[in-house]
């Protein structure tokens, strides 16, 4: 057994909370068995476009297995969401959000190894065969580190690698106890939650190691009360804990957000900040003003308090021990007015997407906002002496200093040195319906300094990229389901259209001749009006995305396998949503010849070339080690000659061919070159 008593507490990645985040539980939506109607409950994921999966689950011994969950989590949904299957082992889930997952099967103790990487497009139809088997079981005690009493309750959430796309949760019993059967892999993190104690995670564990205690540290806990310049109460503040850290600042999010924005990296901000804080917790205040703040690690503390109509307040530091609550916090807050104004260019012009910045020497962090289609921004609840700044990117910042001494609106004007302008156009497929959700790249250099935007069509296929310099501006336009358009030296800023070729989906499936298993690894090599290359998955499957249509050379090699070429033809699409699905191809597994090259004097050759066929396929070559030995893989079975060749000592032949059998090795071929290799010299 292993004892743990590290304790990280929030994990926070940019604005992305992994598993473990601590704050109220959601436990991971489960779906019914499949057949009965009930769908993956999606809705305004909807629009990306959805696909089905389904299949069939077996057990060791190859039979249908009823009642196995099988899991879905990636980029359309995270945590994982499940259905079951049915009494002939079938599941089948419509309506799942087009993006890439990962797919996992599991009943007891039993699991099935995780399919990742699985491409779902819009439209598509996936259908597979899991074959469940024995996996090891993750057990532990979560105890109070400080009693060893154990904890019940505890959540426990378990992640295959440090940031894993599928988790499973479940709660400690009264002993503190939780046992979790079915795990696969050895790359597993823990995250341990519990009511009044600091989150602890991740915490690795293996099957050499698969029983864990965890040992969580009683939090601390702060109280109070928010009121106004009166002293009354003030509803829906959002209080949250800061504590001094090493790093910087981590902003807190919604944890029904991923924190991910469109578009290039917002600029940073140009002011200077030496004072450096980690967010801990935050809660929002009830009618009677008051907030509690549970779960943190020793420490010195400032809760912080924002509502939109009042300038935010702070409270004093206050230093925390384990376990112990301080509640006679009091934050004052004061009314505050609105701040309008509007970031023009030198010709006077509202800029919109402009990203502006308020800083007051009271507030620890700064405000951020960007401005609407006339120019336009606000902040409210700002009081005192406020700096506000636009910072249009990569380009001179413009910035005024307004002091607000009473709760009236006021105005300012943020007047930029430069002239920019917004490129304005719509993306369209070949039958000029707008394409939504394609990415808009745009790169102009006229100016002297190469300037780079992004943006994304709208739901008509329009968009808009805004601050550019003058142009001539180039543009690459990309879609999954289309194939990707390029325009250059675009010299206007109005009405440019783009139309999108669909780009077609090509996906196919390799298995071994013999034994008709699917066959991991293959290298798929496409050569016609662009190269793409890429691996076949656990499952045998590849997948092509956006591929122009054309004539290209399909090549598939696996260094066990005899190669495969065939010619084929990618076609327009009748739908764009419609993958072309490419005929199984199946792999003749080859043999193995291990030998030596030497010279006419019988001395070793090193650095030879050596491979095999009539005439030779040098492409398939492999070079001799220190002695002279080589070998070679996925020969093609039969009776073939092996050829070697040698700068300094020529080329030869076999003194005969070489019988070759499938999956099997032929030792002691040789090759005897014309020339001699002194390597003394």
């Amino acid at each position: 057994m292993r004892v743990t008593g590290t304790i990280t507490g929030f994990l926070v990645l940019g604005t992305f909370v992994i598993p473990g985040t601590y704050t109220p539980k959601e436990k991971a939506v489960s779906y019914g068995v499949a057949g009965d109607g009930v769908g993956a409950g999606l809705s305004d994921g909807e629009w990306v476009g959805s696909a089905t999966v389904a299949g069939r689950v077996y057990g060791p011994d190859g039979e249908p297995l009823a009642g196995a969950e099988v899991s879905l989590a990636g980029s359309g949904f995270w945590p994982a969401r499940s259905v079951r299957t049915g009494a002939d082992g079938h599941f089948h889930w419509p309506g799942v959000p087009a993006g890439i997952y990962e797919l996992r099967a599991s009943h007891g103790r039993l699991a099935s190894p995780p399919l990742e990487g699985l491409i779902l497009d819009p439209g598509a139809r996936r259908v597979f065969g899991l074959r469940l088997a024995e996996g090891w079981t993750l057990s532990g005690q979560v105890v109070d580190a400080r009693t060893g009493r154990p904890i019940h309750g505890a959540s426990v959430h378990v992640a295959t690698g440090l940031l894993g796309v599928y988790s499973r949760e479940l709660d400690s019993d009264v002993k503190g106890r939780f046992v979790l059967p079915g795990i696969v892999g050895d790359d597993q993190n823990i995250y341990v939650e519990a009511k009044g104690y600091v989150p602890s995670g991740p915490v690795a564990a293996s099957p050499d190691e698969p029983d864990i205690d965890v040992r969580l540290e009683p939090g601390a806990t702060i109280e109070g009360w928010v009121v106004d310049g009166r002293g009354r109460p003030i509803q829906g503040v959002v209080v949250r804990a800061y504590g001094g850290a090493e790093g910087g600042v981590a902003a807190p999010v919604g944890l029904d957000s991923l924190g991910v924005t469109a578009g290039s990296v917002p600029p940073i901000s140009a002011s200077s900040g030496t004072l450096q804080l980690a967010f801990a917790k935050q809660a929002s205040t009830g009618v009677d003003g008051g907030f509690r703040l549970s779960g943190l690690r020793s420490g010195p503390y400032t809760a912080i308090a924002t509502h939109e109509a009042y300038a935010p307040g702070e409270s004093q530091e206050v230093h925390m021990r384990p376990g112990t609550t301080v509640s006679d916090v009091r934050i004052v807050m004061f009314r505050g007015a609105e701040l309008r104004g509007r970031v023009l260019d030198a010709r006077g012009k509202g800029l919109e997407g402009i990203p502006v910045e308020l800083r007051l020497p009271s507030e620890r962090l700064p405000r951020m906002t960007v401005t609407g289609d006339d120019g336009s921004f606000a902040f409210r609840g700002v009081r005192g002496e406020v700096t506000v700044t636009a910072i249009p990117y990569d380009l001179q910042p413009a910035s005024q200093t307004v002091a607000i001494v009473d709760d009236r609106r006021v105005d300012v004007e943020l007047v930029l040195s430069s002239t920019l302008l917004t490129l304005r156009g719509r993306v369209v497929d070949e039958r000029g319906f707008g394409v939504e959700g394609a990415l808009v790249t745009v790169t102009s250099s006229g100016s002297g300094a190469s300037v780079r935007r992004n943006a994304k069509s709208e739901t008509d296929g329009r968009f808009a990229v805004p601050a550019l310099p003058e142009p001539p501006y180039d543009l690459q336009i990309e879609h999954p389901a289309y194939s990707a358009a390029r325009l250059d030296e675009i010299e206007v800023t109005d009405d440019v259209r783009v139309v999108l070729a669909a780009g077609v989906t090509l996906q196919g499936r390799v298995l071994d001749e013999w034994s008709g298993d699917e066959l991991p690894g293959v290298r798929v090599k496409l050569e016609g009006p662009i190269e793409l290359s890429t691996k076949t998955a656990h499952d045998g499957w590849f997948v092509f995305r956006q591929t122009p249509v054309g004539i290209y050379d399909i090549s598939f090699a696996h260094p066990d396998y005899e190669s495969h070429y065939q010619r084929i033809e990618v076609a327009r699409p009748l739908y764009v949503d419609r993958p072309q699905e490419f005929a199984v191809v199946r792999l003749l597994p080859g043999g193995t010849v291990e030998g030596e090259v030497l010279d006419a004097y019988g001395g070793p050759i090193p650095g030879a070339e050596v491979t095999w066929g009539d005439p030779p396929d040098w492409a398939q070559a492999v070079s001799t080690d220190s002695r002279g030995r080589f070998r070679l893989r996925g020969v093609t079975p039969g009776s073939v000659w092996i050829t070697a060749r040698h700068p300094d000592a020529g080329e030869n032949e076999s003194a005969g061919p070489v019988m070759v059998r499938p999956q099997e090795i032929s030792p002691d071929a040789y090759v005897r070159l014309p020339g001699r290799l002194d390597l003394a010299e």
